[in-house]
């Protein structure tokens, strides 16, 4: 039953996911065809706006955990109060990161870039910071979505949101009088990001009992409601931060190696991240089945749907990334005409492959630990794997014992197993917890 709930949502989810990035795929893709250069400080740019984007599903988890619980206790009154309290603490988490990105190029010298690329990629992180503070406040009204059962609004939202997203790129990137190159791309995706928020919002009030939903009062939320959103949320926000900064220092690693290396690691980074979106929307649905269960106290619903998420999830992550290996020429050749950028990024496309296996159990089984409220301790472990082990293994294989680009795999790919491990062992000591 799980596994049939799980998989149906995931493919409404699945879609919502996979069209937030492809809104960084398409801009990859037009950059690197436009100038290899740019699309070097576009990756050193996501240095430190990828971290900041992806805070956006950590800080506003709670929104998702504590909709669906509200919806299986049929509490819906409680519904509105959530997506307020996660649309204003959204709102005001992406203005703090839109003013953090300021520091940009300072930040990517620190960190051993080159001088040309900290003065670009810290230029193009500042489009990219302009649509942080609705990304944020969009995941917080995406996850409520979800939470009530409405994930399919997702789907319809961001698919149409990708071609609007492509057809800028081809003015704003390309075109012989407006033609920006990277800056275009950034810009073009922040308005986009405006406009998905605009449109979830609308189709949240579209397609729901307001009345019945508490969505028709504007008062402020009450503060136990703030209190259990923003502790979950502040727990997954440090762990996602913890989890980015460690793969951000990856691309770092990667600089160290030359321009070259860096560009392979950010098409391995980008296709990582395409098919990883997979595994996101599996996690979504294993958290919605987990916190539903919990609800209920249904300890047994509990197991079997955290055990059918990490099911979905290696099914799902073993046929796109073998897909991936089997077709790793035609999948890097996407990305850049250089034949020796592209005969490198080629030749480690199996470690992505198996990192991708590990990755895509290793977040379901997360999910399913904050569908059960574990807020700190998922995230100490998650910290201790992601930003001591994997940063430090993946340093001494690439760098002194020379594997380059596969060695940053490989230190994934180490993490992400001991990931797996130390969360299981958690859940099954909060399953037996539960009365």
């Amino acid at each position: 039953m799980h596994l049939k709930s799980i998989a149906r949502m995931t493919l409404s989810t699945f879609a919502s996911r996979v069209g937030l990035r492809l809104l960084l795929l398409a801009d990859a893709v037009m950059i690197g065809r436009h100038s290899a250069d740019q699309l070097g400080w576009t990756g050193a740019a996501y240095v430190v706006g990828g971290i900041l984007l992806v805070l956006a599903p950590g800080l506003l988890i709670g929104c998702l955990v504590n909709a669906s619980g509200a919806r299986a206790r049929q509490e819906t009154q409680r519904i509105g109060p959530i997506w307020r309290l996660g649309l204003l603490y959204g709102a005001a988490a992406g203005i703090v990161c839109m003013l953090v990105s300021l520091s940009g190029p300072w930040l990517l010298a620190l960190l051993g870039q080159t001088a040309e690329v900290s003065a670009e990629g810290g230029r193009l992180l500042l489009w990219i910071a302009l649509g942080l503070p609705f990304h944020f406040a969009g995941f917080a009204t995406l996850y409520v979505l979800e939470g009530i059962g409405r994930a399919d609004v997702g789907a319809k939202v961001l698919i149409p949101a990708v071609a609007a997203n492509i057809a800028l790129n081809a003015v704003l990137v390309f075109d012989s009088g407006a033609g920006l190159g990277a800056t275009g791309a950034l810009l073009g995706t922040s308005l986009v990001r405006a406009g998905i928020l605009a449109a979830l919002v609308f189709l949240l009030f579209r397609g729901t009992d307001r009345r019945a939903f508490g969505l028709d009062h504007w008062g402020l939320p009450p503060l136990a409601e703030a209190r259990g959103l923003i502790r979950l949320g502040l727990a997954g926000g440090v762990a996602l931060l913890g989890e980015s900064a460690a793969f951000s220092s990856l691309t770092v690693f990667a600089g160290w190696l030359g321009e070259r290396a860096l560009a392979v690691h950010t098409i391995i980074y980008n296709v990582l991240s395409a098919i990883f979106t997979t595994a996101l929307a599996v996690g979504v649905a294993t958290s919605v089945e987990v916190a539903a269960a919990r609800a209920t106290g249904d300890k047994r619903g509990m197991v079997d749907a955290a055990r059918a998420g990490m099911l979905c999830g290696l099914g799902l992550m073993g046929i796109l990334g073998g897909a991936a290996w089997l077709l790793a020429d035609q999948v890097a050749g996407a990305f850049t005409t250089d034949p020796a950028t592209r005969a490198a990024a080629a030749a480690v496309m199996g470690w992505l492959t198996l990192f991708l296996l590990a990755d895509g159990v290793q977040v379901c089984i997360h999910n399913a630990l904050r569908g059960m409220s574990d807020a700190w301790t998922a995230t100490a472990l998650n910290l201790f794997c992601y930003v001591g082990v994997m940063t430090t293994l993946a340093w001494l294989f690439a760098i002194p014992l020379g594997q380059g680009n596969a060695g940053l795999l490989q230190g994934g790919l180490a993490a992400s197993i001991l990931v797996v491990v130390f969360l299981s062992l958690r859940f099954r000591v909060l399953v037996r917890r539960e009365a």
